[in-house]
């Protein structure tokens, strides 16, 4: 039985983070084991011919984090372009916020929609956690719910509103917005009136990324690791023992390790299959992902490429369409892909998700010539699938959440981090390893 203090179990950016923490603060006997022969989980930057591409995530809202760990690295963070978002409405992209002229015709919004917009402060709230569809139909009526909940959803999660819990995917908003009495207009008048009264107005962080992408991010951060790092290792199972822990490993080196403190930054899911705690496994099967399917095009034309110079746009569920939105990457970093063409992130709908690449092209290729407007047909680079793919924010998300970490606590089991708790964005993952690497090293304080 071989042996090491502090294990971190998973390889994307929350395994890389605690462990990058955790050496920076002193800890020296760090090993961490990732399953895939990589790391960095879906954060992965490949090149096909002259486009750059990022195989997860692209559009990555800058942190304290990222911050800390691009500069560990030497990486530069680099800022995107300011670019607008479009929205499927009528078959046809329409800018956010669209012109007054699409306004006034009500196309986009229809008249009753704007009197249920002015009702909200009227509307009766009901008490209880609520699903993201619930609470936009709640405050501004089904019209609204129709049009606009999933715009809030699809982009971050992947799925419709009516799937996502309003209090577990947006804690801080649901905070806010519970002390500004449950009403969004008293909300806005308070942050307009803390904003007249402030010389300075909040600034948002933007989309930020580096010149060798999210995905040479997490490279750079493995290879500062070194021989701390063990690819192509799974855990097949962990169980406390007197205090510590002990691991059965697969792969090709399969032994048994102990260690004193373990970090698990895998999904819900997985850890469930691999942990041995009582009344643990059985909290952890509740939690469930929604598969992901990424079809990236390259668009040669000049023409279309200066028509649309926005971040990229979102297909809600009522207009029918095979993809839940698409991203213009090339809009926004230098270098991903040639002057006068666009790249496209395509998320494609759940019904496709068992397609074949070929299938995808015939299925995906016609519908964004359509959209776009273009002479030409997109022509498919890459495809990535990711079958457990997102963590479902639903609306028990949160009491179940505070649920399992209370009975791990209470079972001196390990730290549980990344994406599957704590927010999905890369940036919040990366946070989320940072505080596990500090509860880690306050347990051995304590």
């Amino acid at each position: 039985m071989i042996g090491a203090h502090t294990v971190v179990v998973g390889a994307g950016i929350a395994g890389l983070a605690c462990a990058t923490e955790l050496v920076a603060r002193g800890a020296s006997d760090v090993l961490v084991l990732e399953a895939a022969p990589r790391a960095g989980g879906p954060a992965e930057t490949v090149v096909r011919g002259a486009y750059t591409i990022e195989r997860g995530p692209n559009t990555v809202r800058g942190n304290a984090a990222l911050d800390s760990l691009a500069e560990s690295t030497g990486l530069a963070l680099v800022e995107a372009r300011r670019a607008k978002p479009y929205v499927v409405s009528n078959g046809a992209l329409v800018p956010i916020p669209p012109p007054l002229r699409t306004l006034l015709a009500g196309s986009f919004l229809p008249w009753s929609g704007v009197a249920a917009l002015l009702a909200e402060p009227l509307r009766a709230i009901r008490p209880g956690p609520k699903s993201v569809r619930a609470l936009v139909e709640e405050r501004f009526g089904a019209t609204l719910a129709d049009r606009f909940a999933d715009l809030l959803t699809l982009g971050i999660y992947g799925t419709s509103a009516d799937q996502i819990g309003f209090e577990s995917a947006f804690p801080e908003l649901a905070a806010t917005l519970e002390r500004a009495g449950g009403r969004f207009a008293t909300l806005a008048l308070r942050r307009l009136v803390a904003r007249g009264a402030s010389a300075e107005s909040p600034t948002r962080r933007g989309v930020v990324s580096t010149k060798r992408g999210l995905g040479g991010l997490c490279d750079a951060l493995a290879a500062r690791l070194g021989d701390r790092l063990r690819v192509s290792t799974p855990l097949l199972r962990a169980r406390g023992r007197s205090g510590a822990f002990e691991l059965e490993l697969g792969g090709s080196a399969a032994t048994t390790l102990r260690c004193q403190k373990l970090v698990l930054a895998i999904p819900g899911t997985t850890v469930a299959r691999v942990l041995e705690l009582p009344g643990v496994p059985a909290l952890l099967a509740r939690y469930r992902g929604l598969s992901q399917v990424i079809a990236t095009f390259a668009l040669d034309d000049e023409e279309c490429a200066s028509r649309w110079p926005g971040l990229g746009f979102l297909a809600p569920s009522r207009e029918r369409v095979p993809l839940l939105g698409c991203l213009f990457p090339s809009n926004l970093f230098d270098g991903r892909a040639p002057r006068g063409s666009l790249l496209l992130s395509v998320f494609a709908a759940r019904a496709l998700h068992s397609s074949s690449d070929a299938e995808l092209a015939r299925e995906l290729a016609p519908v964004l010539r359509r959209l776009l407007g273009s002479v030409r047909e997109p022509e498919l680079l890459d495809v990535s699938r990711y079958p457990e793919g997102i963590p479902l924010y639903d609306v028990e998300h949160r009491a179940r959440t505070r649920e399992l970490r209370a009975a791990i606590e209470a079972a001196h089991g390990p730290i549980l981090c990344g994406v599957g708790y704590d927010g999905v964005a890369f940036a919040a993952a990366a946070q989320s390893g940072i505080a596990a690497a500090h509860a880690a090293l306050e347990i051995a304080r304590s």
